[in-house]
């Protein structure tokens, strides 16, 4: 019964690092887009809309994990 108990926590490790690195990966998406090299508006505006920028990615990368994670937990997937 330990066996199955440590595979189990395994497991559902599992679902949060792959669960993350998919919401990463999601953010370095969105700022590979600001780094090409073509002319966008936010080049052009004052710093603090950069900063409101990241912050936003930022801030949207959690609130996509923390959803995640919400839906684990309501479907049974995560105890």
């Amino acid at each position: 019964m330990m066996l199955d108990d440590k595979q189990n926590q395994l497991l559902q490790m599992g679902i949060l690092l792959s669960t993350g690195t998919l919401v990463v990966s999601c953010a370095i998406a969105v700022t590979g887009v600001f780094g090409i090299n073509i002319h966008i508006p936010l080049y052009d505006s004052p710093a603090g809309v950069f900063w409101r920028a990241t912050g936003g990615i930022v801030g949207g990368s959690v609130a996509l994990y923390l959803a995640a994670l919400l839906c684990y937990k309501r479907s049974g997937i995560l105890q």
